[in-house]
This record gives structure tokens, C-alpha cells and sequence, in this order.
């Protein structure tokens, strides 16, 4: 399987890693799998490290992956996700995703370098 994923309820923390080629229902169902955990809740850090994917994933996955956060609703509430992408295409891709989860309950981010992306996550959140 191109996912792997464990959640860390005790740092409220999930580390997802991509690797190989995927399709979009890999990563829907993977998604899926995720926030069905019962240790998922609001205020996880997410953790996706796409940098040995081999694939990008389709704008029409990106599509369905933003109508699930916003069927999620206040199960993202407060949570934050870095997307960790090498590849200018899939970084482009992902920094598209997360302009359109602006408007969802999640915060999201794209970073190239796994450690920045961790500093991120653990930073506290800055409040507008």
C-alpha cells in the first residue's frame, strides 16, 4: 500500500507517509481510514510526507479531498496539517490544495523540508 499512517494520541499527532504511485481512491480511502480512527479528534497535528510519491495526484482529487474537510466540519476545528512535497508540479499542487482549505476549519501548509514542516506543526498557533 502507498500509505502508512500512525496517530500519536498522547502528542495528539499523525504522521502519514506517500510513497510509490497512488490513485485517487488510495488517498480518499486513506483519508478516510484517518479521521474514522477513534483516537482522531479536533486539534491534531498532521504530519504528510508525499517526498517519495512518484505520482501527482489529480486536481479532481484535490476536489473530493476538500469536500470531505468540509463535510468533517468541526472535526478539523483547530487542527493543522504540513504537507511535505518535493517536486516543483506536486509542490504546486499542494500549495493549490491548501489556498483552497482557507476557508475550511483545517490549517494547512506546504513545506519542502520535513524538520520546518515539524517546527511548524509544534509552533503555537498564532491567533488573528
Amino acid at each position: 500500500m502507498p500509505f502508512s499512517y500512525e496517530i500519536d494520541r498522547g502528542r495528539d499527532f499523525v504522521s502519514i507517509v506517500a510513497s510509490g504511485k497512488i490513485t485517487t481512491e488510495e488517498a480518499l480511502a486513506t483519508f478516510d481510514a484517518i479521521v474514522g480512527e477513534p483516537g482522531f479528534h479536533p486539534g491534531m497535528k498532521i504530519l504528510s510526507d508525499h517526498r517519495d510519491l512518484e505520482t501527482v495526484v489529480p486536481i479532481a482529487f484535490i476536489k473530493a479531498w476538500i469536500s470531505r474537510i468540509e463535510e468533517a466540519g468541526k472535526l478539523f476545528r483547530g487542527t493543522r496539517a504540513a504537507l511535505v512535497e518535493s517536486g516543483t508540479v506536486r509542490y504546486g499542487m499542494a500549495r493549490m490544495a491548501s489556498i483552497l482549505t482557507e476557508p475550511t476549519a483545517i490549517e494547512m501548509r506546504v513545506f519542502r523540508d520535513v524538520e520546518e514542516a515539524r517546527n511548524w506543526l509544534e509552533s503555537p498557533a498564532v491567533l488573528l
